[in-house]
């Protein structure tokens, strides 16, 4: 596969909406209903959201169905329902554009554009939203392969817009049990030839919600990004995927889970500290304590075996304590973490790392000497 110039970096993209990185170590949670019916359904969507550790709100105002006789969505009267719900409980906000009508109306409001599976290669709409200082996520087509689905991207970026987020949502293949069947080997093979994040729809991939957790947790562990999922105040009254659609209770139990898969392949996925009193709170640091110094500890052993290789003459290396000092400033911006108490910890570290190395370049010596 031969990509244009305009798919290929050497870093991996980093894209920021407001306080939210997409890209980096976080795994960022997009939830909400599959459409956008009422201001309260929206106000309550946003609410199990924000509760439950997600950071966007999805919602879609313009709806492409199979069926002519289906919800087709509020249009725009339904932007102010979205917007205003994502605004009042602190999300970003997302919803799908299936022209360009559609995308000047909803781009002074919504902070993520979304192109569906069936828009994937509707090009004069790429390359307007090329033009656009808004990011895109982009649903891999019904039928579409990897090769497409990145030159579907590239035609966003060869148009100056750089913040293209990949979705894998399924495709559709010969199998009738789920509604389509999601493919992780793209998300692995995604960010092997793109430099751009990659999330997972679980959602409209299963079809059905007793498969999404177990579709989601393999999503997290191929290292998908971020995931998309349907999520509604009331499923049994939806008035579009409801079937596939969790209950705010199975959201929240969901993102806890996921918690623990992200951690297991370093990444985080931040949730809402629960105030159940001073004690279980302590006990919380009490662990991450514990893995804080064994952390430390691994990274000892590391810069032991790193000495075996210096020259005794140039242990200490000021340009690399530099950029390691750099690198961390950078990760702590992303994680809310205060770089002052990095700038104050790490030369500590460095420190005891020069003399475990000086104290191993002496122990050898003087083996040699005996």
């Amino acid at each position: 596969m031969n990509l244009p110039l305009a798919g290929l970096k050497d870093e991996r993209s980093k894209i920021k909406v407001k306080d939210t990185i997409l890209g980096g170590k976080e795994i960022i949670i997009i939830g909400g209903p599959c459409a956008v019916e009422s201001k309260e359904q929206m106000r309550s969507a946003a609410k199990a959201v924000q509760e439950a550790g997600g950071k966007i709100l999805r919602g879609g105002i313009y709806k492409p169905r199979t069926s002519p006789y289906n919800f087709q969505g509020l249009g725009e009267e339904g932007i102010a329902y979205l917007a205003d719900a994502a605004e009042e409980y602190g999300l970003l906000s997302v919803t799908e554009v299936m022209d360009e009508q559609g995308l000047e109306a909803v781009k002074e409001r919504i902070d993520i554009v979304q192109i569906g599976a069936r828009n994937m290669q509707n090009f004069q709409l790429l390359k307007k939203l090329g033009t656009v200082k808004k990011p895109v996520i982009l649903k891999r087509g019904l039928s579409a392969t990897i090769e497409e689905w990145l030159y579907a991207a590239e035609y966003i970026l060869a148009g100056g817009n750089k913040q293209v987020i990949l979705c894998e949502r399924g495709i559709r293949t010969f199998e009738t049990s789920t509604r389509n069947t999601l493919d992780l080997s793209a998300v692995s093979l995604a960010k092997k030839l793109s430099h751009l994040p990659v999330i997972v729809d679980p959602s409209h991939a299963a079809g059905r919600i007793d498969l999404i957790p177990s579709l989601a947790k393999a999503a997290i562990a191929v290292g998908a990004d971020g995931l998309l999922v349907e999520m509604h105040p009331n499923p049994a009254e939806a008035m579009c995927d409801g079937a596939q659609s969790l209950t705010p209770a199975q959201f929240r139990e969901l993102l806890k889970e996921l918690q623990v898969i992200g951690h297991g392949v370093n990444r985080e996925l931040y949730l809402p500290l629960e105030d159940t009193g001073i004690e279980p709170l302590r006990k919380r640091i009490n662990l991450i304590d514990r893995d804080i110094v064994q952390l430390l500890a691994d990274r000892m052993k590391l810069v032991r075996r790193i000495g075996k290789h210096k020259n005794p003459e140039h242990i200490r290396d000021g340009k690399r304590e530099a950029e390691i000092l750099q690198k961390l400033e950078s990760w702590a911006t992303e994680v809310n973490c205060p770089a002052e108490l990095l700038q104050q910890i790490y030369p500590l570290i460095f420190d005891c790392s020069i003399r475990l190395q000086l104290k191993g370049k002496r122990s050898r010596e003087a083996e040699y000497v005996i």
